[in-house]
């Protein structure tokens, strides 16, 4: 009679495995048959359906099972596997039923990504790098042979963005790195490998020009030069010999360079000037004539005429030589 007595409070009062009730999933997932994955993973809440609806269940939702698969294959996933990757984020499975279909299959999808499209956003920053350089005249050719790609599609979006890498141009080559985001996340990186040719403006020579002819419009223009072909010692405007003269004669079609350019002479070969030889505070002065033509700041020989030696002197101004100490 005790014992029955017992086992009659432990009914009442809930004891014993009996007495203990088993509460319900507090959310159901309806498995679907055939999930497109369109981002780069797979969430708990594109591969089911999650009831009651609420805040809860929308985060239970965004739960990643696993990265999305490869394109042109397909993964199946299970219920057992559905619960796992709760369980794995954090969810008592208990909470859970699966219902719907036994097994789930995702494929991923994409888009195609025209060639074109890569290399208009590659030259867009090449030119935009290329432009904030001084003077810049530089052609660009791509090297790099695009492949085709197809790209997730993404849940919201799919971009690309262009780089320079280095935030620079080299003087000969350049990569541009072409970032394809899905979703704002980078998902892969194609580098274009650009060939540079630089060019630079230098004056040309128009026909024969004799020595000593100045030098202008007339007998020059402006040629665009590769710029290894016109290193700095070529002239690049015309500016630089504006009242200048051709040192010697030129032939036609011909770089110009520094050394071809100088000063009208302000001493012509058979003038007679005045030579100027100072020793501390004593200035000597004679008279000679000059043997050659000497712009200024140039040497130049003369014969004294009175003596008839000869002297070394600088052409310092129109009919003065100076003899340096």
């Amino acid at each position: 009679m005790k014992i029955i007595a017992m086992l009659g409070l432990l009914a009442m009062f809930g004891g014993g495995e009996e007495g203990k009730r088993k509460e319900p999933p507090a959310f159901e997932l309806l498995l679907r048959t055939q999930v497109l994955a369109r981002g780069l993973d797979v969430t708990i809440g594109e591969l089911a359906d999650v009831t009651p609806v609420g805040d809860e269940a929308l985060a239970i939702g965004r739960i990643v099972f696993a990265k999305a698969p490869v394109a042109g294959y397909a993964r199946t996933v299970t219920r057992t596997e559905l619960l796992q990757a709760l369980a794995a984020g954090g969810q008592p499975v208990g909470r859970f039923v699966v219902k719907g279909a036994t097994e789930a299959t995702v494929q991923a999808v994409v888009t195609d990504v025209p060639a074109q499209d890569l290399t208009d956003a590659a030259h867009a920053v090449l030119q935009a790098v290329l432009a904030e350089e001084p003077g810049a005249d530089t052609e660009t050719e791509l090297v790099t042979r695009v492949q085709h790609i197809q790209s997730p599609r993404g849940r919201q979006s799919m971009e690309l963005k262009a780089r320079v890498r280095g935030n620079k141009a080299g003087q000969d080559s350049a990569t541009v790195d072409v970032d394809l985001l899905v979703d704002g996340e980078k998902w892969k990186t194609v580098p274009l490998q650009y060939r540079l040719t630089r060019f630079v403006p230098v004056l040309r020579v128009i026909g024969a020009v004799r020595g000593g002819t100045p030098l202008g419009p007339d007998n020059l223009m402006l040629a665009r030069e590769k710029q290894t072909a016109a290193p700095g010692f070529y002239v690049r405007s015309f500016d630089a010999v504006t009242g200048m003269i051709a040192r010697r004669n030129l032939q036609g079609g011909q770089l110009l360079t520094i050394t071809d350019v100088g000063e009208p002479a302000l001493i012509h070969r058979g003038d007679i000037v005045t030579v100027v030889l100072t020793r501390g505070r004593v200035k000597v002065t004679a008279k000679a004539i000059a043997s050659q033509d000497a712009a200024r700041g140039e040497r130049l020989q003369l014969t004294n005429m009175t003596t008839h030696a000869p002297i070394t002197g600088i052409a310092t101004a129109p009919g003065t030589v100076e003899v340096p100490n």
